[in-house]
């Protein structure tokens, strides 16, 4: 009894009450259909020690930046966030030291490939001719908001900083009516390396629980490059997976035909563009939009400390470079041996003076006895490499590290080229070349925005998901794809703050 007792009376110390104050979404679209989106949420925490919270239903399988992933304070300090998936579409974003009462910004930045999500794809219009429409809807949230901000960055070059509504019209941008009714709107240029990019502001005030902000808005298709025949999922599924889904499956196709009978009923026909300025534009010229308040860590001139293998990784060396690289210096470290080369044969080394470093371990677990490298192992591998060195360089100015590692390691050229130069005198340069090659694969963050140039510039998502976008977007685009978000992302929201 007394032990109860003590337990009820110091549960309130444990206890957590906080706001989320507001929350603003960048994103910032690519022509082949890939994006990166940074969630800026404002947090005050009134009582108790806040960890993190859960961000669900952001996509199937989001590259998340962890050097991008922070809470920041007043004072200015940063605290790096981690994220671990504990649900299919669940996140939990966390500092394990957490952050007592206060007001923070906590930010979570990631990438995710638009295309095959279904978010973007290409529609006709009789009117407007071939269109890239982008259908989304951000994270919603459990709590009440002030208001949420969505930064639109499309990969468009305007001229300048300020756009008016008429520049945005000789564009081509359309949007759906009921856009305009529901957000304020802005237009504007967001300057990146040098250029300007057409971007729009859609903004709402005191939003309800559960409320979320869903777009639909369209571009000339000329803007983007989306490649249709995206490659099938890589998971395996189990074989009783279809049986497991077959209720959702039933369930989803009886929600299309409610949807499919409701809109074949009457003449359903939206025009995509009104004509009159002030129902599409209807800002008015005394609202200020809000602006992000976010300061820089980065220390100009600051170098992060990284080794020969982190500095080819940093500079964008092949991932078969990189794998050949380290197993010529485990090799010359004594650590392992090459016994064979037909049939492959490789062993370790029981006496080694060497000492293993994180990739070397990362290696070694990846080889398989057939001589070859396991694609997951390489994966880890490729992970564990982005991830060390965020976590080295978050307040680092890259361009300068980059700068730095390319002069003192590679003389000068392209870790490539230095690499090929070089070690092509090693004795089985050839064999580790060899068992090394075909892995271009999409680990991380970085990698995966890499792949594809900027601007030119892998998920696979639900049979159904993507069946239902492709029979929307041919069909009852409004109608239908109301109703699909309503019913797959009514139950799933964010927040959870723990």
């Amino acid at each position: 009894m007394k032990k109860l007792l003590f337990f009820l009376l110091v549960l309130p110390i444990f206890a957590l009450r906080v706001q989320l104050k507001w929350v603003e979404v960048h994103l910032s679209l690519m022509q082949n259909g890939k994006a990166t989106l940074i969630y800026v949420t404002r947090w005050k925490v009134e009582e108790g020690l806040m960890h993190g919270f859960y961000l669900e239903r952001i996509g199937n399988e989001p590259h998340f930046n962890l050097h991008g992933c922070f809470i920041q304070g007043k004072e200015g300090r940063r605290k790096l966030l981690s994220v671990r998936r504990i649900g299919r579409k669940k996140y939990d974003i966390f500092n394990s030291s957490g952050v007592s009462p206060g007001e923070y910004y906590f930010i979570v930045n990631f990438a995710e490939d638009f295309l095959r999500e279904g978010y973007l794809a290409y529609t006709t219009s009789k009117e407007h001719g071939k269109l890239a429409v982008l259908h989304w809807s951000p994270a919603q949230w459990d709590y009440p908001l002030q208001h949420e901000t969505l930064y639109v960055h499309f990969p468009v070059e305007v001229r300048g900083e300020k756009l008016s509504f008429e520049d945005a019209n000789r564009m081509g941008f359309l949007t759906e009516k009921w856009v305009n009714q529901n957000y304020r709107m802005n237009y504007y240029g967001q300057k990146y390396k040098g250029k300007y990019y057409f971007s729009v502001l859609f903004h709402r005030e005191n939003l309800h629980p559960r409320e979320g902000m869903l777009l639909q808005v369209y571009l000339p298709a000329k803007y983007f490059n989306l490649v249709s025949g995206s490659k099938p999922s890589r998971i395996q599924r189990s074989k009783g997976s279809f049986s497991r889904r077959l209720p959702f499956y039933i369930g989803f196709a009886l929600l299309f035909a409610i949807v499919a009978l409701i809109t074949s009923g009457k003449e359903f026909k939206r025009k995509l563009i009104l004509k009159e300025k002030d129902d599409l534009s209807w800002v008015r010229e005394d609202w200020i939009p809000p602006k992000l308040a976010v300061q820089s860590f980065r220390k100009k001139g600051k170098v992060a400390k990284l080794d020969k293998i982190e500095a080819m990784f940093l500079l964008g060396a092949s991932v078969n470079n990189i794998l050949t690289a380290i197993a010529l210096e485990l090799e010359r470290k004594g650590m392992i041996s090459v016994v064979s080369k037909e049939p492959p044969k490789v062993v370790p080394s029981p006496i080694s003076s060497g000492k293993p470093n994180y990739y070397d371990n990362d290696f070694l677990l990846a080889f398989k006895e057939d001589g070859n490298l396991d694609k997951k192992g390489v994966g880890n591998l490729l992970k564990d490499l982005a991830d060390r060195i965020s976590e080295k360089s978050w307040d680092c100015d890259l361009e300068a590290t980059k700068k730095y590692y390319r002069k003192l390691y590679f003389h000068g050229q392209s870790p490539d080229t230095y690499f090929e130069t070089t070690y092509s005198s090693y004795s089985n340069y050839y064999f580790w070349t060899t068992r090394s090659s075909g892995y271009v694969t999409h680990t991380d963050y970085s990698s995966f925005i890499r792949s594809d140039a900027c601007h030119s510039a892998c998920f696979s998502h639900d049979a159904c998901h993507s069946a239902c976008h492709s029979a929307c977007h041919s069909a009852c685009h409004s109608a239908c794809h109301s109703a699909c978000h309503s019913a797959c992302h009514s139950a799933c929201v964010s927040g959870g703050a723990h």
